[in-house]
């Protein structure tokens, strides 16, 4: 058996159009503010995610994540797991204001995630991957360009992820 990285996207909007777990409470706090009190939303992290129910259960429609692959070179990188590459930062553990899809994918894992972490795209775009082996990250800087298609302003788009083994 080996490790595998779950890997989720997000946005920074004040939008309620997003897919997955909700957040019921603040998308109707968003949503009264704005018709009462005439200003915009809250903004807040929202999943990014195409998501679907499968046994009554949420998950992230495989064939549309982002990044799926099993790669200890770029987990290394990422989040110091299973490697001995320089990684990027030491595992900075579940956002606080993580989107409801990211914490309910780390409920649902519970005990066995670990390494959690994040990156927003704007930290992913500053990474000199030039200084790695392009074998190893060449997918995953596949992965950073879709990620420009969630929105325009890099600072407002972020993966979180966590592995399990």
């Amino acid at each position: 058996m080996g490790c595998d990285i779950h890997f989720y996207t997000e946005r920074f909007t004040s939008s309620n159009d997003y897919e997955g777990p909700r957040d019921i409470s603040k998308d109707r706090n968003n949503k009264i503010e704005e018709i009462v009190d005439g200003k915009p939303s809250t903004e807040r992290w929202v999943s990014a995610d195409k998501w679907v129910k499968e046994d009554g259960s949420w998950v992230v429609d495989w064939d549309k994540q982002y990044y799926g692959g099993r790669n200890y070179v770029l987990f290394s990188i990422l989040a110091d797991v299973r490697g001995d590459e320089v990684p990027i930062d030491s595992p900075r553990g579940i956002p606080g204001d993580a989107s409801i899809g990211y914490k309910y994918m780390c409920e649902k894992w519970d005990g066995d995630a670990h390494s959690h972490s994040y990156f927003t795209l704007s930290e992913l775009l500053t990474v000199d991957w030039s200084g790695y082996e392009s074998d190893y990250v060449s997918e995953f800087l596949d992965t950073i360009e879709s990620m420009k298609s969630i929105d325009k302003d890099p600072s407002k788009i972020r993966c979180c992820f966590f592995f399990d083994n």
